[in-house]
């Protein structure tokens, strides 16, 4: 780190996996939690290791107007979109996916990310909290902590409410972000001793660092989003091609227990079936 660069910690916080509170389902939103990706194999994975592995994305946040205009961090990103509406979502993100149940992503943490009018005064104060956290003139210290703690946590989960998106290493397109309802688990790196990064700032963010970074996720489990078969809703795939290919995958892996196979076969949907349907 030189000079001229801020040093970001996020302090310690808590999120307990036990949730006795009653729970109320969704009318307007959809009651399962998807994430889609456009190659089967990371797929497989999920379902082998029953997880899934965070990666570290780049975020421009020039749109807050503070002294950073980028970050990096390790993520998984879910929708909140009924199947009538995901057409074009999957167009974007890829035709295989899997859906879990939202009590329990609520219950895991998971967290709606929030959506940020770059012209609101709310954004304008955020910007003003950032600064003054940066600056550290506190005589509090153990103030100061929990406030730096809340400003850079909340950081993680703001999103514009459209803007560009990087699609490939130098193309973007212009997208309309809140149309996605966009979820986010963020792993706890207060669990876990590690000398990966959970913020990565200018100029330290390049395909090759976050590439190795999210190889480091792979070999730590203490960061993964681990589930139950129960808790899947729905396994998305692109053709039926794919569906006699997955459940080879599952059987010759033994993903699943004889009995848990024919629950798991009878989740999956061929998004080609689904056609006018969606």
């Amino acid at each position: 780190m030189n000079g001229n660069e801020k040093k970001i910690i996020v302090g310690e916080g808590n999120i307990s996996a036990e949730n006795n509170k009653q729970y109320i389902r969704p009318v307007q939103s959809a009651n399962v939690l998807f994430k889609f990706m456009k190659n089967i194999e990371y797929l497989k994975t999920i379902l082998l290791n029953r997880a899934i592995l965070p990666r570290y994305c780049e975020e421009d946040i020039d749109y807050l107007n503070i002294p950073i205009n980028k970050i990096a961090f390790p993520m998984s990103c879910f929708c909140d979109i009924h199947f009538n509406k995901l057409n074009y979502h999957v167009q974007n993100y890829g035709s295989y996916g899997i859906g879990l149940n939202k009590k329990w992503g609520i219950d895991q943490g998971i967290q709606p990310i929030h959506y940020i009018n770059a012209d609101s005064k709310l954004s304008k104060d955020y910007a003003e909290a950032f600064n003054c956290a940066l600056e550290n003139n506190f005589e509090d210290k153990e103030t100061v902590k929990y406030f730096k703690n809340y400003v850079l946590h909340h950081l993680l989960y703001m999103k514009p409410i459209d803007g560009k998106m990087r699609i490939e290493k130098d193309k973007t397109v212009d997208r309309n972000f809140h149309d996605e309802k966009e979820w986010r688990f963020i792993p706890d790196f207060n669990k876990v001793e590690t000398e990966l990064p959970q913020i990565v700032i200018p100029p330290k963010i390049n395909y090759g660092s976050l590439n190795r970074y999210s190889d480091g996720i792979t070999k730590k489990s203490e960061f993964w989003l681990h589930f139950e078969l129960e808790n899947i809703k729905y396994i998305i795939l692109k053709s039926e091609q794919d569906r006699t290919e997955l459940i080879r995958f599952i059987i010759d892996n033994n993903v699943a227990s004889v009995e848990e196979q024919y629950i798991l076969f009878s989740k999956i949907l061929v998004f080609e079936e689904l056609g006018e349907d969606i």
